[in-house]
């Protein structure tokens, strides 16, 4: 391909911020950089907070030449997206929606950004805070504007169309209005990517493409190394393991349940190892309804390490999960998964080849599933092993980055990206 000149915008960034669509924009970019194209990334900070952004980038080794280029905005809203260290009213809340609906000085910054930069591409990604009212400033510079949906922003002013404790099966009266504004300013994008084909399809259900506007699906990069040869199983253990942000939405009760049902279940001794982060009082309350000595809370930890600690992944999401990074990541360390079959896990997750699925909200098939891999013989977890392997290929860093350039060459030189 020839060299292009990118420009990503997302609010999340590494160091910071190491969510999945963090890590699958900052995996892009840097492989785009290893490819010979010029590759620059803007992320939103706090106020007055571009200093010390900048200062722990460099620590990091994110300045560094082999490197994207990487540049800070300030938000212009009344406070930070996902600020849970300050509660906020009602009515700060809507004020924060309704700056975000439309918000000019994101749009003047961004602009002046573009037109400085002068990318080929703007590629935007999770942009609350920044707002789609930079989706016009991007295009009216002269470049192409690509939109990667890895939530449902465009539909919803919370973006994970989640509430009261399911997900949503219509749009409510505040994400109505919200939807109708992002529509009109999605207008000015040339391609839309969307991590599943079920992301893709709730958009166009509610509407958020203009017409005939291309819209496909695009992998993200799993960037830890496939491991050479499927898993063993041992006779007399399995460990089972979660790793990930530790709310209500990623199904961590039904997890918990599932696995006190193990205890009066046949087959080989278990653990449950949960790692990952959350609220301080809901871990509490869950290290206490959930007492055993077998399930082990280890907090934050390095993902590969903990991938090769488990034989089972577990991914039992209650909300419309766009695409779970961790299960092709597990994926690569030959791992198969026992999922929740919600939003675009089942698009990945090939029920009874590289794991087992189940409805979000069968708690009793989930533990039938979890005893299933209990009492497995050793070659048939090798084979269900052998096929998580194989299915980690399509998310390497060649794979992917070659189809993202095949569909951004057809788009610059006017034709239809496939």
């Amino acid at each position: 391909m020839t060299p292009r000149r990118f420009l990503f915008a997302i609010r999340p960034y590494a160091p910071d911020q190491g969510g999945g669509s963090a890590r699958s924009t900052q995996n892009l970019a840097e492989a785009l950089l290893a490819r010979g194209h010029e590759v620059h990334v803007v992320r939103l900070v706090p106020k007055d907070g571009v200093a010390d952004a900048r200062a722990a980038a460099a620590a990091a080794g994110l300045l560094a030449p082999d490197r994207p280029t990487l540049h800070f905005h300030p938000i212009h809203n009344i406070y930070g997206p996902y600020d849970d260290t300050v509660h906020h009213g009602a009515l700060q809340k809507a004020v924060w929606h309704a700056i975000d609906l439309h918000n000019p000085a994101a749009a003047r910054d961004f602009r002046a950004l573009v037109r400085a930069v002068r990318p080929d591409v703007v590629n935007t990604s999770v942009v609350d805070g920044f707002s789609t009212s930079i989706f016009a400033a991007a295009t009216a510079e002269g470049a192409k504007l690509v939109h990667t949906m890895r939530d449902y922003y465009l539909l919803c002013s919370r973006s994970g169309m989640f509430r009261g404790g399911k997900p949503c099966e219509r749009l409510c009266g505040d994400c109505t209005v919200h939807a109708a504004v992002r529509r009109r300013h999605a207008r000015h994008v040339d391609l839309f990517l969307a991590n599943s084909r079920f992301v893709a399809d709730e958009h166009a259900r509610y509407g958020a493409f203009p017409a005939g506007r291309p819209v496909l699906v695009q992998w993200n990069i799993n960037d830890n190394p496939l491991v050479n040869t499927p898993r063993a199983l041992p006779d007399d253990r399995i460990v089972f393991g979660f790793i990930g942000r530790i709310a209500p939405t990623k199904g961590v009760e039904n997890l918990l349940d599932a696995a006190i049902m193990q205890r009066d279940a046949g087959g080989r001794d278990w653990s449950l190892d949960i790692a990952g982060d959350g609220d301080p009082a809901y871990l509490a309350q869950l290290r206490t309804r959930y007492g055993d000595d077998r399930i082990r809370f280890v907090g934050w930890t390095k993902a590969a390490p903990f991938y090769d600690s488990i034989d089972v992944l577990i991914c039992p999401s209650t909300y419309n999960e766009p695409l779970p990074r961790v299960i092709y990541e597990g994926y690569g360390f030959a791992l198969p998964t026992i999922a929740a079959a919600s939003g675009g896990i089942p698009e990945v997750v090939e029920d009874g080849v590289t794991g087992l699925l189940y409805r979000p909200d069968d708690v009793a098939t989930f533990a039938s599933h979890m005893a299933r891999f209990r009492a497995m013989p050793t070659d048939e977890y090798r084979r269900f092993s052998a096929a998580a392997l194989a299915a980690a290929t399509p998310f390497t860093a060649d794979a992917v980055i070659s189809t993202y350039e095949a569909r951004i060459d057809a788009l610059l030189s006017g034709g239809l990206p496939e």
